[in-house]
């Protein structure tokens, strides 16, 4: 496995939506025993419902905080190539979040 260097600059603090994914977590874990314990249908698609709300929930958090680092780093770039550079890079991101 490749040792991934760290950023410079610190990244955003993401505790809240690691507790969040740990929430996901016990959610399937909970959808599994309900499968295994062959419970009512309508009660395991509410809570596969209730899981995926969640991850989208956390995606869009996501993509709010590198929105807002980007702009904040758009806006101190002098060079329009750069700042046209930073623009099509998240575009790309839009791109894969839709």
């Amino acid at each position: 496995m490749k040792n991934k260097q760290r950023p410079e600059t610190p990244g955003p603090d993401h505790s809240d939506e690691i507790k969040r994914l740990n929430r996901i977590i016990g959610q399937v874990e909970g959808v599994r025993k309900m499968l295994e314990e062959d419970r009512k249908l309508d009660d395991v698609l509410m809570q596969c419902k209730a899981v995926h709300s969640a991850l989208k929930s956390i995606e869009s958090r996501l993509v709010k905080t590198h929105l807002e680092m980007a702009l904040d780093e758009i806006v101190k770039l002098e060079k329009k190539k750069n700042r046209e550079q930073k623009v099509a890079e998240l575009e790309e991101l839009f791109r894969h979040a839709s």
